[in-house]
């Protein structure tokens, strides 16, 4: 029956897309290449993750019983939706929504009965504006989010069916199935992008599905799992920041110096450079899934090994294009 539903769900996503393409252009959710950071030259839609999130929503009434964790992650993924078509529409400045993730994700952590003390709270909701805003960042080339989203929602579903979490799993790969038939859509060249709404929504709700990976407040070598599954995004956003501030800019401020910028500046066409992060991200959150269980940490330092090697390859190669 599972199965179904995950057939219907990419169905059900792949038909509503041309219906969102046509209602982007209705309500001014366009991306315009205005600045140098753009990778395209013509105006894209930019709200398809108006279809993800119905296509996730769907699935998750069809499969029935849905849990309180669940829900606070779908209602708190759907404040973020609605924050973010307002500035695929109207652009919003940065610190509104900050403030508005902030918000939501009180909301969320406290409705999801998790955290039940100050320190989890707070250290749940940066977990939560940490991975918002990193799937944001990533956004920025054909194919790269709906591809990397997908594959951490993939290791993600197996994380959370290993430990147990009935109906959360199952989630995980609901979006899993939404975001791959998004992506028949958003692959290079892209008639439509997830935009603000898409990006926003879905960090915050594998932000959501990842908080049972934690343990607090103890300190453990485990609860490195779910930086190592989402090490790509949290890894763009960190340097993106750092390298802004280091030059006395804004951390919100956009320039052309992500890591698929980077890869692209290097010589690759657009499918390679997504071909390289898609590999980067798969190989970390491997580390990640490993690291989830404790009998598994052999294979965790064998798949870290490989992660390393990987990086120090795709280094290589890179510097010998230059």
């Amino acid at each position: 029956m599972f199965f179904l539903i995950l057939l219907f769900v990419f169905a059900l996503v792949y038909v509503l897309i041309p219906l969102i393409i046509a209602l982007s252009w209705k309500i001014g959710a366009v991306d315009v290449p205005t600045d140098a950071r753009r990778m395209h030259v013509e105006k894209i839609p930019r709200s398809g993750g108006l279809a993800i999130f119905f296509g996730l929503v769907i699935g998750c009434i069809l499969h029935g019983d849905i849990p309180q964790h669940l829900f606070a992650a779908l209602w708190g993924s759907g404040l973020m939706l609605a924050v973010g078509l307002a500035d695929d529409m109207f652009c919003l400045r940065a610190p509104v929504k900050l403030l508005f993730q902030i918000a939501s994700s009180l909301a969320a952590v406290l409705g999801s009965g998790l955290a039940t003390g100050k320190t989890e709270v707070v250290l749940s909701m940066l977990w939560l504006v940490l991975l918002t805003n990193a799937h944001n960042f990533i956004d920025g080339m054909d194919g790269l989010l709906a591809g990397c989203a997908g594959l951490e929602a993939a290791l993600l579903g197996v994380a959370l069916l290993l430990l147990g979490k009935e109906g959360l799993w199952q989630a995980s790969l609901l979006l899993v199935v939404a975001l791959f038939s998004f992506r028949l859509y958003n692959r290079y060249p892209a008639q439509i992008f997830a935009g603000d709404c898409g990006s926003g929504a879905i960090g915050f709700f594998l932000g959501m599905l990842s908080l049972p990976l934690f343990s607090f407040p103890a300190i453990s070598i485990f609860n490195l799992a779910p930086l190592f599954l989402f090490a790509y995004p949290i890894t763009d956003l960190a340097t993106s920041v750092l390298r802004r501030l280091l030059h006395g800019r804004s951390p919100f401020s956009a320039d052309r110096a992500h890591l698929h910028h980077r890869l692209y500046a290097k010589g690759l066409q657009t499918p390679e450079c997504v071909g390289v992060l898609l590999s980067v991200s798969v190989c970390l959150g491997g580390v990640g899934l490993f690291l989830s269980f404790e009998a598994l940490w052999l294979y965790a330092s064998i798949a870290c090994i490989g992660a390393v090697l990987l990086l120090w390859y795709l280094h290589a190669y890179l510097e010998r294009m230059t």
